[in-house]
């Protein structure tokens, strides 16, 4: 014989399936979605979340070249006035990244003087940073073409800001992917032969930075922190 306790049980499990099937479509319709039916509380939570990870904690793992790829794939979807698409990305590993690295170096004596004082301290920081640049499985470089499209030329600043639009997009994939990274805009991003290597040889063409890609523990990740003022405190609504 089944106990009255056990049919009781049963009869309030079964009763709040039945309120949870019905209150379902409700919760749905109520959450707010936009036309193409994504949640903008989720999108504005993704964008919070974004962080700049250092490669000091990273862990020397690859994320998926699928990963990469998607990553790119958003950044490929930054606005663009005039549809000139400007953002060109030299995606670098391995040997290309070792070359790419010696080739700044060198850059960087040539800038500073071999025998100079900055150099030698620039040469001291970056031995410094071996341990950890080590561990960045992929260094994508961030470079503008100034004439995309040589028929229809845009102000310079719009370029700009349709890369840092690139950037944006992928740095907010990489995050949904779990990706550590981060855009840094040191070195001898302007000189000659970075430009040549990247494929940035025409006027005007710039590099914008580095963007560097790895894996991070999960704990790792969480622990960055971040803080912004109040939104009202810069706008202004005027009527």
């Amino acid at each position: 014989m089944i106990s009255d306790e056990l049919i009781s049980m049963a009869g309030t499990l079964i009763a709040g399936l039945v309120i949870g099937l019905m209150l379902t479509p409700l919760l749905r319709k109520a959450e707010p979605k936009t036309a193409e039916g994504l949640n903008p509380a989720l999108l504005l939570g993704l964008i919070k979340t974004r962080r700049s990870i250092f490669p000091k904690d990273y862990n020397g793992s690859a994320p998926p070249i699928e990963s990469i790829e998607m990553m790119l794939e958003a950044a490929n979807w930054a606005p663009t006035h005039g549809k000139t698409e400007p953002w060109r990305f030299t995606v670098l590993s391995g040997d290309s990244l070792k070359k790419f690295n010696e080739l700044s170096m060198d850059a960087m004596k040539t800038k500073l003087g071999a025998n100079s004082e900055k150099f030698a301290s620039y040469a001291q920081k970056q031995e410094r940073k071996a341990k950890d640049k080590a561990k960045v499985a992929y260094l994508i470089t961030i470079g503008m073409k100034r004439r995309a499209n040589p028929e229809k030329e845009m102000p310079e600043w719009e370029e700009v800001a349709a890369c840092a639009c690139a950037v944006q997009n992928m740095h907010l994939m990489a995050t949904s992917l779990g990706v550590a990274s981060y855009w840094s805009s040191g070195g001898p991003l302007d000189a000659p032969e970075v430009l040549k290597f990247l494929d940035l040889t025409e006027a005007g063409d710039r590099c914008l930075g580095l963007f560097h890609v790895g894996s991070a523990d999960p704990a790792k990740i969480k622990a960055y922190r971040a803080k912004r003022g109040d939104i009202s405190y810069k706008t202004q609504v005027l009527s």
